[in-house]
């Protein structure tokens, strides 16, 4: 999914990867398994620092780390594309798959495509995912997301956003959900390594159940609501190699049955080359009527690589 104010940053000698990709590679196949997807709301972050000059024998050991978390944990792209104010488009693409058998039968399968394009005032930004999982041979994961995202800056600090998503989970018996939102944002601080942003605005979602739920007390096809869209989200620049960002968003319904929606995501990503990626990251979505026998939270832990299609 993505916010600095635009502006250049300023570049530094390019790191040693040879050292960093052996350490990598020591690990071979990202495999592929989550929950359900985040769809994003906010602006998108254009890129920090291309490379900085940093010990490989650092890089080596974070990169090993991921990829100890990609063998323990089954994996979904999570990278975030990053743009700069020139109007080029910039595209990124994941994929993962895994697939056991014996005890257990297990298989996984995602796919993920983003782009973006910034320019001094504007940012326009689209992303697609698909998921589909497996447990001993029952669907344990079925989801589509669909989004596109519009910034308009107003000055260094105060921006404009708008943003739609088009979202299908089978397993929550969810057989869409259209969401659109606007609202206004505040750059709150903007360094070369780290930014931080908070926004709010007002939007309306409605959901369309594959099979008739209580929601709000009564059996219910589909359900629309208007809500609030309140968030906070930061980037960080840990090393010359190493991203962190987080994003939190509130979603309190502006109807008499008080419905809320929160989600909170975390990632953090490691360059390998120049083009390709790893990326932990950890997400939880709440919904406090989500319909009958679907659980109100969930969680996943998600690792991923990530594929940079144009620079």
């Amino acid at each position: 999914m993505k916010t600095i104010a635009p502006g250049h940053i300023p570049t530094r000698p390019a790191p040693d990867h040879h050292a960093l990709t052996r350490a990598s590679f020591a690990c071979t196949t990202p495999a592929g398994l989550a929950r359900d997807d985040v769809p994003r709301t906010g602006p998108i972050r254009p890129s920090p620092p291309a490379s900085c000059s940093g010990p490989a024998r650092s890089h080596a050991v974070l990169a090993t780390l991921a990829c100890a978390l990609l063998l323990a944990t089954p994996a979904l792209t999570q990278a975030q594309i990053k743009t700069q104010p020139d109007g080029r488009w910039r595209q990124i693409l994941g994929a993962g798959a895994s697939f056991a058998d014996g005890n257990s039968n297990l298989s996984s399968m995602n796919a993920h495509y983003e782009a973006a394009r910034q320019t001094r005032h504007h940012t326009v930004g689209l992303r697609a995912q698909a998921l589909y999982n497996t447990s001993d041979h029952k669907t344990s994961a079925h989801n589509t997301n669909l989004e596109i995202n519009g910034k308009r800056n107003l000055n260094e600090r105060h921006y404009i956003f708008a943003n739609g998503t088009w979202f299908r989970d089978r397993i929550a018996n969810l057989e869409h959900r259209l969401s659109a939102a606007t609202g206004w944002g505040y750059q709150v601080t903007t360094t070369p390594h780290d930014d931080w942003s908070l926004f709010a605005g007002i939007g309306y979602s409605e959901d369309r159940y594959a099979v008739p739920t209580i929601v709000a007390d009564q059996l219910r096809k589909r359900y629309g609501r208007a809500e609030l869209t309140l968030g906070t989200e930061s980037h960080h620049q840990l090393t010359s190699t190493t991203t962190a960002h987080q994003r939190l968003v509130f979603y309190p319904a502006l109807n008499r049955n008080h419905d809320r929606r929160a989600e909170f995501a975390a990632d953090l990503s490691v360059s390998i080359t120049e083009r390709l990626a790893l990326t932990v990251a950890t997400e939880f979505r709440y919904n406090s009527d989500p319909g009958t026998n679907v659980h109100k939270l969930d969680r996943r832990l998600i690792t991923g690589v990530t594929w940079k299609l144009t620079d």
